[in-house]
């Protein structure tokens, strides 16, 4: 009997990520995923902007998290699942990401701490 792997691709477009509703590792719904922000000099996805609380996007606030963060998963019927290990306290005492001014969080005196918020080793 011969067993047939079906491949999983390594690759996820970005507008299958925005939109995507991340859950914690209790499987509550903790945000949806507004933004992804890529360093431009070698195409890495630096974080993901996430819009938490709120309804329908009105009162919502944005935290940034390091891609590295998140644990991504594709299910068999294609859709993508996104775990983050976070509190929703976690997530209200994240760092702020004001507008949509994002080159400000690619220096690395603005980045660092978001990175050491969320106990992520900080590679420039």
């Amino acid at each position: 009997m011969t067993t047939t792997q079906q491949a999983q691709s390594t690759l996820l477009a970005a507008a299958e990520i925005k939109g995507t509703t991340v859950q914690n590792l209790q499987n509550e719904d903790i945000g949806d995923v507004d933004e992804l922000l890529i360093r431009h000099q070698d195409g890495v996805v630096r974080l993901a902007v996430l819009s938490v609380g709120g309804f329908l996007g009105l009162g919502s606030t944005r935290v940034a998290v390091p891609w590295t963060a998140f644990d991504i998963a594709t299910l068999r019927d294609g859709t993508i699942r996104m775990t983050l290990d976070a509190t929703r306290e976690q997530l209200e005492k994240a760092p702020r990401t004001e507008g949509k001014n994002y080159q400000r969080l690619y220096t690395g005196e603005v980045v660092e701490p978001i990175f050491d918020y969320w106990e992520i080793e900080y590679v420039d």
